[in-house]
């Protein structure tokens, strides 16, 4: 089994999906370690509240993945704090979700990546927009594949 970690900030959004499912196959696929980001911009409330219906969220979102997953919640602006997880969890790739822009939708925007770019050395992989549901049988056969391998 390969080792690694994978880092990919969430975001309750299509896109936000989009770059969790293709986190999520990758790290199955791969054998790697899959860490779940979610960034809140203000600061945690004293009754936790806010916090725990993020995590709860998160939570769910988990349990739809065919792949464990460690889920975290962090404060602060978006890249900044995607990049210090990444640097915490020794990340070797981070994956965010992108929009379709330009004509006929055919170029991906991701500011959150740009910003990035400029804030950590660990590659920024983008997920495309999901267009088509990916196959269940594909992922199940990927992993089985490998489960005989070992």
């Amino acid at each position: 089994m390969m080792g690694g970690t994978i880092v990919c900030g969430i975001a309750d959004t299509a896109e936000g999906y989009a770059a969790v499912g293709l986190a999520s196959a990758l790290a199955a696929r791969l054998g790697l370690r899959l860490v779940l980001v979610s960034v809140v911009d203000a600061a945690p409330a004293r009754d936790g509240l806010p916090q725990s219906r993020v995590e709860q969220a998160l939570h769910e979102l988990a349990g739809t993945l065919g792949h464990e997953a460690e889920l975290r919640v962090v404060h602060g602006p978006r890249a900044a704090a995607l990049s210090q997880v990444a640097a915490e969890e020794g990340a070797d790739v981070i994956v965010v979700g992108s929009r379709a822009a330009g004509f006929g939708g055919r170029n991906l925007h991701s500011t959150l990546a740009r910003e990035l770019e400029a804030a950590t050395p660990v590659p920024v992989l983008v997920a495309p927009p999901s267009t088509l549901k990916r196959s269940e049988r594909r992922l199940a056969v990927a992993v089985a594949a490998k489960e005989r391998q070992q």
